[in-house]
């Protein structure tokens, strides 16, 4: 193979274009074989300790007011979590995990199809 002034090596003639190992200029339009990488996805802020004290207040703060008897209140703030609610339809998931106020107590399920396992409140299942 012949050398450049920028010591790249140059493919001899008769060997193909793209053959394994070789530089060779691309023509205008071509692609190249070393495609960057696609940009990387932002994601949003990792959970921390202060979230799941903001929860597990929102949780309290949601319970207590059924206890008052202001259940209007508690169901409005359980949406807001994006908690499921009593007369809500539940969604077909495979493994998923779901928020679920029951008018009395907030706390978290698995759902598996047509399956709904009470796994004690997450904090991570809420928005708080």
């Amino acid at each position: 193979m012949s050398v450049d002034r920028n010591n790249r090596a140059h493919r001899p003639g008769g060997l193909p274009q793209g053959y394994a190992g070789t530089f060779a200029p691309m023509r205008a339009g071509g692609a190249g074989d070393v495609v960057p990488p696609p940009p990387a996805r932002r994601r949003g802020r990792a959970r921390g300790v202060e979230d799941d004290a903001r929860a597990w207040g929102l949780k309290e703060r949601i319970e207590s007011l059924a206890d008052l008897g202001d259940g209007e209140q508690a169901r409005r703030l359980a949406h807001e979590a994006g908690a499921l609610c009593a007369g809500d339809s539940i969604p077909f998931a495979d493994g998923a995990y779901a928020a679920l106020f029951d008018g009395r107590e907030l706390t978290t399920v698995r759902i598996d199809g047509p399956d709904i396992q009470d796994v004690g409140f997450r904090p991570e299942s809420i928005r708080a």
